[in-house]
């Protein structure tokens, strides 16, 4: 996913606090267990895919990234073979860790970019957000919002 081009004032980036839980390394089972509910989306050799928690595979995905959302929470999980490095993130929320997160509007790629393969019409159908955790360790988690 990459953040949007700026066209104006309105796609800046917003502060929001949010609370972060570093959840850790998790085989692939435990992972997967973690995104029950949510609407998930990963890019792999077969294209990006947006898909319900129950439709993500039941081996470890063939991607660098998976990131999962539902109404109050983002996932992030960097795939590393059987494992995800796994953080969650709870934008407005108390309680935890809590940090300061920059929330912009962003796209999967454009419609001819081919970095992820072919994108299907959905990946373009959403309207996502990009949720930036700044600092040493920077990471993206990513939710799709209204269209």
């Amino acid at each position: 996913m990459t953040p949007r081009p700026p066209a104006g004032p309105a796609l800046t980036a917003r502060a929001v606090p949010a609370r972060l839980e570093r959840i850790g390394r998790l085989g692939w089972v435990e992972a997967r267990a973690l995104l029950t509910g949510t609407t998930c989306a990963w890019a792999d050799l077969d294209g990006f895919h947006v898909a319900a928690a129950d439709r993500v595979p039941e081996h470890p995905l063939h991607a660098t990234h998976l990131w999962a959302w539902d109404l109050r929470r983002c996932l992030r999980m960097r795939i590393d073979g059987p494992h995800a490095l796994t953080a969650l993130l709870m934008p407005g929320q108390d309680g935890g860790e809590q940090v300061l997160v920059h929330a912009r509007p962003g796209t999967p790629w454009a419609k001819g970019d081919q970095q992820a393969g072919p994108l299907p019409a959905e990946a373009h159908a959403l309207s996502f957000e990009l949720i930036e955790l700044p600092g040493p360790a920077p990471a993206t988690f990513v939710r799709a919002t209204a269209p």
